[in-house]
């Protein structure tokens, strides 16, 4: 179960839809990705996945040019333009081992975002209420 201090993030990426809006559909906590611990915002609204340019150093795994830039707007409403991607990145959870690819972002309040399209196979639920995360597929009958 991955839980919260109740703190939202001082600002952090949408996707790249214009019309996107901050939500406090989010959870944090501590998560390994790549073998490292990462600070980890879980937005069930976001749609790509993000790895700060301060975490990414300590990444494995290289770096890749997007085929398309992405926009990734903020909640003041710019947008910064995404163009790398590092594929593949292992992250470890309750014992599993799902794959992402993180998009390159300059932030500061996160080592990565994670959206919930990574966790459906498992049966994700997030109860942003009292900030716990689990997987329905892992509950013991």
């Amino acid at each position: 179960m991955v839980q919260s201090d109740g703190s939202q993030p001082r600002c952090y990426a949408f996707p790249s839809r214009p019309e996107a809006r901050p939500s406090d559909a989010v959870i944090t906590g501590t998560v390994s990705v790549c073998s490292r611990n990462a600070s980890v915002l879980f937005d069930q609204e976001s749609t790509y996945y993000y790895v700060s340019s301060y975490f990414a150093s300590y990444l494995v795994v290289p770096r890749d040019s997007l085929s398309a830039p992405v926009h990734v707007y903020t909640l003041v409403g710019d947008y910064i333009v995404v163009d790398h991607v590092y594929r593949s990145c292992v992250i470890i959870l309750w014992g599993l081992e799902p794959s992402v690819d993180l998009l390159l972002l300059d932030m500061v309040e996160f080592d990565v975002i994670l959206g919930m399209d990574w966790l459906s196979p498992y049966h994700a639920i997030l109860d942003c209420h009292v900030k716990i995360m689990t997987l329905a597929l892992l509950r013991l009958p």
